[in-house]
């Protein structure tokens, strides 16, 4: 009977699953993949909601993988906090002039309220109250956790109605904690708030700050090469991670994709040199993604079914992310 049971585990571990060509996670760039960078800052955050403090900044240059490693915290963060715990993802507009009513129906938008536009200001604004006070009563623990992305955006009176938000929130017993994400605008303008005074702003929403960076170091490489390896998989449950399931038979004569970090990690740098590139190396987190989603796709099961990626392999993946011209736009 054991000798069945294995039998059928072999079977089910070479029986590649049937997936319909555009579904995966690596075709449609819907996953999760942790990282150095993020694992760190998912420790400072948790530090930050910990000491109950009430407002801090995470900022980096764009295409660092900000956004996706807010993603990646709301997902985790309720294991430490608990699973109802109120914390939501704010995305923040580009208004053309500040205006009350549209705020207040973002933030109602975010926490997925059913009603958002009808009634005036103070209504939408008593509305939000009101859900997010019975949501944080039902945690059990009194948090709620905002993280506003493209916060670069805001502007004072923004902050002034996210004031008012806080106070009554306090008058409740529930602590709220805001993350301001974005660009390094958001560390001049904390300056600029401290130079006009606004200590209450700084205080309430800049007391702490982080600074989000790119993939710096061959291990963090390598780090990130694992996750595709041994954490994403899919379908759910399956066994079959996303190495295994676009280099099959690569995979199952042991071939991995974190086998290649020094050579990927090397054409990052040779290319730096080759255009002209600041040799200090630090990879947004979107070109690693795209890059490896180009060499699986093209080079894997689905393409051409190569036995390993090599560093030819790589640099054609890697151009052909855009790279290169980003890098060099940075610059100039």
């Amino acid at each position: 009977m054991s000798e069945i049971l294995e039998t059928n585990q072999i079977n089910n571990d070479i029986l590649r699953p049937f997936i319909p060509k555009g579904t995966h996670p690596i075709e449609t760039g819907k996953y999760l993949i942790s990282t150095n960078e993020i694992d760190r800052m998912y420790q400072t955050v948790i530090q930050w909601v910990e000491n109950r403090i009430p407002g801090a900044i995470i900022y980096g240059r764009p295409r660092l993988g900000k956004t996706r490693a807010i993603s990646y915290l709301i997902n985790c963060l309720p294991q430490d906090f608990g699973v109802n715990t109120p914390i939501y993802h704010i995305r923040c507009r580009k208004y053309k002039n500040p205006n009350e009513n549209f705020f207040f129906e973002d933030l109602l938008s975010a926490v997925g309220h059913s009603i958002i536009i009808k009634g005036k200001s103070n209504m939408k604004r008593t509305r939000l109250l009101r859900f997010l006070v019975e949501r944080a009563d039902s945690s059990g623990n009194n948090k709620i956790i905002f993280f506003i992305d493209d916060a670069q955006r805001l502007e004072e009176i923004h902050y002034d109605w996210l004031m008012d938000l806080y106070n009554e929130f306090d008058h409740y017993g529930i602590t709220l904690t805001t993350i301001l994400v974005g660009q390094k605008e958001l560390v001049h303008q904390r300056s600029a708030f401290i130079s006009g005074e606004k200590f209450q702003i700084v205080g309430r929403f800049m007391s702490q700050e982080y600074q989000f960076k790119g993939l710096k170091t061959l291990n963090d490489l390598r780090i990130c090469l694992m996750g595709y390896d041994d954490y994403c998989e899919y379908p759910s449950n399956s066994n079959w991670s996303f190495t295994k399931y676009f280099f099959t038979d690569a995979f199952i004569r042991g071939y991995r994709l974190q086998d290649s970090a020094d050579d990927l990690f090397q054409v990052f740098v040779d290319l730096r040199r080759e255009y002209g590139l600041p040799q200090k190396v630090e990879i947004p987190m979107q070109y690693i993604t795209l890059t490896i989603e180009y060499a699986l796709k093209k080079y894997g099961s689905n393409g051409l079914d190569l036995p390993a990626l090599e560093k030819s392999h790589w640099k054609e993946a890697i151009k052909n992310t855009g790279y290169i011209q980003s890098e060099l736009y940075q610059i100039n």
